[in-house]
């Protein structure tokens, strides 16, 4: 389970390709548990890669789910980012604290195993009139 994945600064793994159906992409989310190399110690990092697809315009929220399914953590992307294909990942250096995960308090570990959601909100870009 996550509590014991590797947790040294700049350990990362992937998760399982996700593929969707509507758009044609599959994304694949890149974690480091406990922190990138230039992240603060012990607080997770997480990624959001297109690995194969169309280049996509969107906005991104990730939510950390408890056991029970209610959102314990979430980001919300401010901006619209451009996903392109095996090029360009965004996510979050500081997304949230190993120790919260693992609290037993905070029931965020089903079975030990972490869930994370990401809603990818597509945008369009505008068209040229001229």
């Amino acid at each position: 389970g996550f509590a014991n994945l590797p947790s040294n600064r700049g350990d990362f793994l992937y998760s399982d390709r996700v593929t969707d159906r509507r758009h044609g992409n599959v994304w694949q989310l890149q974690l480091y548990p406990g922190g990138t190399k230039v992240s603060d110690k012990n607080i997770m990092s997480v990624f959001l890669h297109n690995v194969e697809g169309p280049d996509v315009n969107a906005k991104t929220t990730f939510i950390v789910r408890d056991a029970y399914g209610n959102a314990f953590h979430r980001e919300t992307s401010e901006d619209v980012d451009s996903y392109k294909a095996l090029k360009e990942c965004f996510g979050y250096f500081t997304f949230i604290k190993r120790s919260d995960i693992l609290d037993d308090a905070n029931s965020i570990l089903l079975r030990g195993t972490l869930i994370i959601d990401v809603e990818v909100q597509t945008a369009s870009r505008p068209k040229r009139l001229v």
